[in-house]
């Protein structure tokens, strides 16, 4: 990633709201990449994962930091993230978001600025995919991406997850292509629940997702609460599924690249 693509220019276009989405493969070479950006508390948190978990949760935050390093004009392992868990009230697990002393690049005049950031994030992954959303000025927002291998258990969910006519659409697709419909769905339903701060059967419930005729499948957000959109992105990898959600208005990016170059700061 160029400096050019890491500090967008303060524009009326750049200050609107925005959503970039980035994802990477997991791999043993990434993780090791990764490992050196994380802070003491994520260090100590992924050496207490199983391996496959380890890696996951490595490339994730790596990733995280990464993307904002590039917007926030610091080092990767100097990008304050914390994480609190709303369940047990404990520290170091549970959403991540950027520490509210975060300072904010200003890119006209090369130094942080005074005032507080309005970042919103996201994480999830699945498999050997991570996937992050960083929001600026865009209010909540959810991401996630799912595996291949889920399809066959998400296809039980298809009463739930349809109405009659378009369960009917569904079940007459080739096996591969209803599968893949269905992930199309389960992403997007979870990336609901994760921006709305619903729960997961809630956001199943609500989403309105259709299959037309020649089987292409659309997910929106209900109609209450209004103001939401659920936009499937391309996954980096064969078989998955990816979508975020955000606050209608939003500009979404998802970048063309699997992933920056992890652990290169802004020159």
């Amino acid at each position: 990633m160029t400096a050019a693509e890491g500090r967008p220019a303060e524009t009326g276009r750049a200050r609107e709201p925005r959503v970039e989405v980035h994802q990477a493969l997991v791999t043993s070479a990434e993780a090791r990449g990764c490992a050196g950006l994380l802070d003491a508390v994520e260090r100590g948190r992924a050496a207490r994962l199983p391996a496959p978990a380890a890696a996951r949760f490595t490339v994730a935050r790596g990733l995280l930091r990464t993307v904002l390093s590039a917007r926030l004009g610091l080092p990767p392992a100097r990008v304050p993230l914390v994480a609190h868990c709303p369940g047990c009230g404990a520290a170091g697990h549970g959403p991540v978001r950027l520490a509210d002393d975060a300072p904010e690049r200003d890119s006209a005049a090369g130094q942080d600025a005074a005032h507080v950031p309005e970042w919103t994030l996201s994480v999830a992954h699945s498999g050997i995919l991570v996937a992050v959303a960083v929001g600026h000025r865009a209010g909540a927002l959810g991401v996630d991406v799912e595996t291949a291998e889920r399809a066959e258990d998400i296809e039980a969910l298809a009463p739930r997850l349809l109405g009659p006519v378009h369960r009917e659409r569904l079940a007459a697709l080739p096996a591969p292509a209803r599968r893949a419909a269905l992930l199309r769905v389960w992403t997007g339903a979870e990336s609901y629940a994760k921006a709305t701060g619903t729960g997961l059967g809630h956001a199943l419930a609500g989403v309105r997702a259709t299959v037309d005729a020649r089987g292409r499948v659309r997910v929106a957000a209900p109609e209450e609460p209004a103001g939401w959109s659920v936009r499937s992105v391309p996954a980096r990898a064969p078989g998955y599924a990816a979508a975020v959600t955000v606050r209608r208005g939003a500009r979404v990016h998802t970048r063309p690249r699997s992933r920056p170059h992890i652990g290169r700061t802004p020159g």
